[in-house]
């Protein structure tokens, strides 16, 4: 009876302790950041060709944190102006936080 115990209390901290997100989660949220960035008044669109996630690491201060960083490449199309100006190509560094709240994968403040 006590190892039934023991292992219901293990599968139990087993299942609170959270994994790191997978580069595909990641992927989502940067993804989503540049739709966000897209959204604004004037803000022209963001097209993002390659994602690469660099590294996913868990943060030292706060609990159930995970410091991602990623490498963006894409398009950014100008919003329609006056004078037009010509679609630019970016490459950018992102970092983010995320943290797990129970259902899916937020940035933490």
């Amino acid at each position: 009876m006590r190892l039934f115990y023991f292992l219901l209390l293990g599968c139990f901290f087993v299942s609170c302790s959270t994994a790191p997100p997978t580069e595909a989660e990641v992927k989502q949220k940067v993804e989503m950041w540049y739709m966000q960035e897209s959204s604004g008044d004037g803000a022209g669109r963001w097209d993002v060709n390659g994602i690469t996630v660099l590294s996913v690491t868990k943060d030292d201060s706060r609990k159930d944190v995970f410091n991602t960083v990623s490498a963006v490449s894409g398009t950014r199309h100008h919003p329609p102006l006056a004078e037009a100006k010509p679609d630019e190509p970016f490459a950018d560094t992102i970092r983010m936080a995320l943290q797990w709240n129970g259902a899916k994968w937020v940035t933490a403040e």
